[in-house]
């Protein structure tokens, strides 16, 4: 079964929504491997958020589509600058007050979890995801500010990466495999075939 990685963030803990969010990620059947509350480090933030080609390629390139639409000049023009500009406010962030930290199991985890947490810029999240319903921060408020956005959470956004970042948050005693009352009504084939008699 796939395993995903999600830390509500400081401003989600401390906004009072670690048990709203929970309960979303419960209701739609996904199962909690592990769960802890931990005061981030420097070297755990730092492991945790890599700077891959891809990902640096990634944010720059949707930052830089923010500011177009807008009509502003980006700031930046090599994506590795930005890059480890936004890494720094990330970790900057994640250290600055408590996260819950889970490991959430079920069929497709990963791309399910994303959909349910919504667009990265809580402004343009769907209603009905987390970040749609319990946040209005935007690229230009925080670029205004000069800080990352107050966008409640993280989730892994591929198998690998949920991998490496279960790694980081969690030992192998940390994780846990018990029955869920949804595994066979989820996942038996054969739970819902006439009965005889």
């Amino acid at each position: 079964m796939e395993r995903t990685l999600i830390l509500i963030k400081p401003d989600g803990v401390e906004r009072g929504h670690v048990g709203d969010i929970l309960s979303r990620l419960e209701k739609v059947g996904l199962k909690i491997a592990g769960m802890k509350m931990v005061w981030p480090k420097r070297d755990d933030v730092d492991r945790h958020y890599t700077l891959t080609d891809e990902w640096v390629q990634g944010v720059f390139a949707k930052a830089k589509q923010k500011y177009d639409a807008l009509g502003q000049a980006f700031p930046y023009s090599e994506a590795k600058e930005y890059g480890a500009a936004i890494k720094a406010g990330l970790m900057e962030f994640l250290q600055s007050g408590p996260v819950v930290a889970m490991v959430l199991e079920g069929e497709q985890s990963v791309a399910l979890v994303r959909k349910l947490v919504g667009a990265t810029e809580p402004a343009s999240a769907a209603p009905g995801t987390i970040r749609g319903d319990f946040s209005l921060d935007s690229y230009a408020l925080s670029n205004g500010q000069n800080r990352p956005l107050r966008n409640l959470i993280h989730a892994s956004g591929t198998v690998e990466e949920a991998r490496n970042e279960i790694a980081v948050w969690f030992a192998a005693d940390e994780l846990h495999d018990y029955p869920h009352s949804l595994t066979n009504i989820l996942y038996d084939p054969l739970h819902f075939t006439p009965k005889k008699g």
